[in-house]
């Protein structure tokens, strides 16, 4: 057995140099927090309850854009019922219904009595993943 003392060599201790800590790792970023999803979807189905109320009162979904639905829910209809917007729920210069995140719904008419309404999500992009549909 060899040794690394010399006879006669004081005696020296080595202290390792602690390794620099590596940063913990992060979880992934969620693209959408459960709870503003959870949020979002509540305030989806109020624009769909809006629709049924607009289609219970005048027999059919409004036409058009986002803009132009909102004319006639708002009280531009026939029967001047003004059944929205959704409480909580604003609408941007253009006359539009914005989810919450400040995006445009889109509306898109199925039938006269179907509607499909979409929130963009958190991403503020239509047509990815993190949508939020109803009809």
């Amino acid at each position: 057995i060899a040794s690394a003392v010399n006879p006669g060599q004081p005696l020296t201790r080595f202290t390792p140099t602690p390794a620099p800590a590596m940063p913990a790792p992060q979880p992934a970023a969620k693209a959408q927090p459960a709870e503003q999803e959870r949020e979002g979807t509540h305030e989806l189905e109020e624009v769909r309850t809006m629709f049924r109320d607009f289609r219970t009162r005048l027999g059919e979904n409004p036409i058009g854009s986002n803009a132009e639905m909102m004319k006639a829910i708002m009280g531009g209809n026939e029967a001047g019922a003004r059944l929205g917007p959704p409480p909580g729920q604003g609408i941007n210069e253009n006359g539009e219904l914005m989810d919450r995140w400040g995006t445009a719904y889109f509306f898109h008419q199925l039938s006269k009595d179907r509607m499909e309404v979409r929130s963009a999500g958190a991403d503020r992009k239509m047509w990815t993943v993190d949508d939020l549909v109803t009809h």
